[in-house]
Parts: structure tokens; sequence; C-alpha cells
């Protein structure tokens, strides 16, 4: 899909397809002026049409352009226009229409600037344009339909917008890129084609670069965790390393941990099937990981990232790890095994205690760890867990909202991290008391005592695993959550570390 950008006297004739913002005005839509350029004759059918506010209408003529679009809201902020561009980019791409106008300065009378307005646009068109189905699907004879130009009309300067659009094409592309890797089957995708996708991600792109350990290597290593989980598997599990360098030498670099259990059966306590379907998405977190470090390397942003992506298959097999296993970690840490579904932790604390080698600023995690999170907070929200640290928790929820991957606090505290004290080793992989409640914040805990001292944040991206198609009108499978949080993320680093900074300077005194 290309974008361009074009002075607003461009003529509607040249469209097959325009976007008509509206407002509802004392209970009247008012038409702004990207409207007044219809023909009278079209203005006359849209006008006599009943549009409620938060609704939209299509009208379809016999010239150009062929099909008027028509929204109306009492105001326009991100949120709904993010909404009204993956429904107008559906809609032409039923229409089989392959270029649309949309008027962006109409926006800014609700404080939406041209920069702003043009990065929602983009990025969310190329978000609803995306179609995995066409992966493994046959292919149409009149061919997949396809959005081909989207112009944006405005009186503001072309050149800052091109940047704008660039940047954005970049991270939804990102996004897109990591919702296609969660999509493949099972079938198409184990820890060793994990490691692929790293590489082929940093391809011919300065200061990425990507290592990767195979199972000879992590047994050299200790990393007994990554190999237990994987253990049952006829496909061997890896550690991806990917590191950017965009920052200062010896500029202490952010640690991003994803996991990547390229499929979870549960291990020898099998899930049921009714829970087992998604679970080829198991390596979301890995794959964000994978694909933020893209964006954030082909932005070229002054920041230090290593990226950890511990990738696994959790299958049942003669060689699998057991209920009361007692597997030494990197690192030395011991965990006793209380249920061998609970993997993904474990797997996790040998990549946290391996990127503390790295001293990093900060480490994230970023997992489809629990589902205890879901029924906490449903699918709106992925779950933050920050220890102790008021202000680093306030940065990060404004990360969430400023990237639109939303975050929402849950308790992590001491007392969660001694809920997963084990008896017979370090910890277990459960609660000790085995507890069902608050089991998102009992894992947080887990991971947590493996970071030790160092600063430390964890997110359980479970809710975000796959979309809701109704509600936010997004094709069916993986939302892709993560890219676009870590490229934000990376933006606001410098600030961030400092707030880091601070804080390690209270507690020496």
């Amino acid at each position: 899909m290309k974008f361009t950008i074009q002075n607003k006297a461009r003529s509607l004739t040249k469209a097959e397809a325009i976007l008509v913002f509206a407002r509802l005005k004392n209970n009247k839509v008012d038409f702004d002026e990207f409207f007044s350029r219809l023909s009278k004759d079209q203005q006359g059918v849209v006008k006599s049409a009943s549009i409620k506010a938060g609704e939209g209408k299509t009208f379809r003529f016999e010239k150009n352009p062929v099909l008027v679009h028509v929204v109306v809201e009492k105001i326009y902020n991100e949120k709904n226009l993010s909404l009204v561009i993956r429904k107008f980019t559906a809609l032409l791409k039923r229409e089989r229409l392959e270029s649309a106008l949309i008027y962006i300065d109409d926006l800014e009378k609700d404080n939406l600037s041209s920069e702003k307005a043009t990065e929602v646009i983009i990025k969310n068109a190329i978000l609803a344009h995306y179609d995995f189905s066409q992966e493994f699907k046959a292919k149409p004879k009149e061919g997949w339909p396809l959005v081909k130009e989207i112009t944006l009309l405005t009186h503001h300067e072309a050149g800052l917008l091109t940047n704008i659009i660039k940047e954005a094409e970049i991270v939804a592309n990102a996004v897109n890129a990591c919702r296609t890797l969660c999509n493949y089957p099972p079938s198409h995708l184990s820890p060793d084609s994990l490691a692929e996708a790293a590489k082929t991600a940093s391809k011919n792109i300065s200061n990425l670069t990507v290592k990767v350990f195979d199972e000879k290597k992590l047994k050299a290593e200790g990393m007994n965790g990554i190999l237990a989980v994987g253990s049952g598997s006829i496909n061997p599990p890896r550690l991806v390393i990917m590191e950017y360098k965009g920052g200062k030498d010896g500029q202490k670099p952010l640690a991003l941990v994803g996991k990547g259990i390229t499929f979870d059966s549960g291990g020898i306590n099998t899930k049921p099937a009714e829970y087992m379907g998604d679970m080829h998405m198991d390596m979301s977190g890995g794959a964000s990981v994978i694909y933020a470090i893209e964006a954030i390397a082909k932005l070229k942003l002054p920041v230090n990232v290593i990226g950890f992506i511990p990738a696994a298959e959790n299958m049942p097999g003669g060689k699998s790890f057991r209920m009361h296993d007692i597997i030494t970690a990197y690192g030395g840490k011991t965990i006793e095994v209380g249920h061998t579904d609970a993997e993904g932790r474990v797997v996790l604390a040998d990549a946290i205690e391996y990127a503390k080698t790295k001293k990093p600023a900060l480490v994230v995690t970023i997992a489809t760890l629990t589902g205890a999170v879901v029924v906490a907070l449903g699918q709106r929200f992925s779950g933050l867990f920050v220890k102790d640290n008021l202000k680093l928790r306030l940065a990060l929820e404004k990360i969430g909202q400023d990237s639109g991957d939303l975050v929402w606090p849950l308790p992590l505290t001491k007392e969660n991290e001694n809920e997963v004290k084990g008896n017979l080793a370090d910890f277990t992989n459960t609660h000790k008391n085995n507890s069902r409640y608050g089991g998102a914040s009992s894992a947080a805990g887990f991971l947590s005592n493996f970071a030790g001292t160092q600063p430390f944040v964890h997110i359980d991206m479970a809710p975000r695993m796959v979309a809701m198609p109704d509600e936010e009108s997004l094709p069916k499978g993986a939302v892709g959550f993560g890219v676009a949080y870590f490229v934000e993320l990376a933006k606001q680093w410098p600030a961030l570390q400092e707030t880091l900074l601070r804080q390690t300077r209270m507690r020496n005194g």
C-alpha cells in the first residue's frame, strides 16, 4: 500500500473513494470543508440520509468518487479515528477499490494535529489491510483485494508528514510481521525457525546482530530450564539473542526478554483441548521482541537494546520434564516443577539470569504467561507488574497509552515472591500452597526472584494475544501486541533511564 501527500486542491473526480469526517452539533450533522467539494447531487443524497453519532454510512455513485463514506462523531480522537480508518480500509477491500482520498485538515478542529492524524491513519490502514489467510488459502481468480494507494490531502508541507509516514510504516509493518509469525501453525514454526525469523528480520540492518544458542550451547551454559521444557519435543530448543547498538558506547542496554514457546501442549500435564487451540501463539512475547528490535534499528533510535528469546516446544514424550523434577537454572538457582504447564516462567528464568550478565539498566519480560491475568483484566489490557517503583510504573503506563498497547498495573510484592519459595528447591513454578488465587502475581513473583536486585518489569500479554475482531475491526488472529510498546519505550528511554538512575541513587543513599 502506497501513501502520498497532496495539496488539497486535488480534484475529487480522480478518486475512487473518499472519507468524509462529520460532527454532530446541536443534534444536527455538520459537514466540513471537504464535503462541500462533492457535486450538488452527491451532497443532496448524503444530507438526506440519517446518520447518528458514532456511525458510518456508505454512499455509492455512478461517477467518481464512486464511493463516499461518511462518519459522524461528536469529537474525533486517536481511538475513534483508529477504528474509522480500520473500517474504511476493510470497506475498500470489500468493494475492491484500489485508491482513496482522506482530507486530514478537518481533524484539526478536535486538536488532532496533522502529524498525529497522519500517524494514526497510516498505522491503522496497514493493520486493517493485513490478511494472514492469504498465506494458505488458494488465490481467487480475480486476485486478492488490495488497496494500492491512500492519498492524504492537506495544506501542510509534505516534508514533515512524509517522515511521519515512513516511521508509521516501519512500526505498522513490524507489527504485521509479528502477527504473521504468531499466526503460523505449529507445523511451520519450531524453535529453530523462530531463530531463523530473527535472523531474517536483522538482515541488512546496521548495528543489529543475532546469536543463537543451540542445544549443545544451552547445555554447556547450564541453561537447564530451557532444555527441560524442550526435552519432550523432537524440535530442540534455542536461545535467540538480538543486539542493537544505537546508543553510546558504555551506555547500559535495555534488555527485552520474550517467551518463545512455539507450541504449548502443557507437557505431561496436558491442557484440555479447548485451551490448546491457540497455543502456537505462545511465542507471542518472543515475536514482539524480534520485531520491536527490528523497528527500533530501522528507526535508528539512540538506544542500546538486547533481546533474549528462550524458544522451546512444550510437548509430552518419553524424555519430557515431569512434576517434581528439580531443575538447576542458569546462575545456580533451583526450580521444583509443580506443573509442566507453567513452563513459560521456567524458560524465562534462564533468560533473565543470562540477561543480567549484560549489566542492563532495565530488564523487561513479556510473555503470554497466565490465564489468570485474562480473568483479572479481560482482553483490552495486558498486565503490568512493577515492584516498589511508582514513578517507573506510571511512566510505563503512559508508554502504553502513547503506543496504543495498553497496560494495567497489577500487584508484584515481596509476598508474591514468597508464594513461590520451594520446599525441596529454591523455588517452585506454581504457588507453594497450590492456591488458585492471584496466579498472575505469583507468576510475576517467580520471575522477580530471578531478577533479584536488577531493575525489573514484567508484562503478561496473555489478554492481548489475539484480536477482538468485532470490537477492534481487525482480522481474527494475533494482534502483535508489544511491538509498538517497545518502540515507544525506546523513544522515551532517555527519560526513563533517568528515572531509574534517580531511584538507584535514592536506594544507595
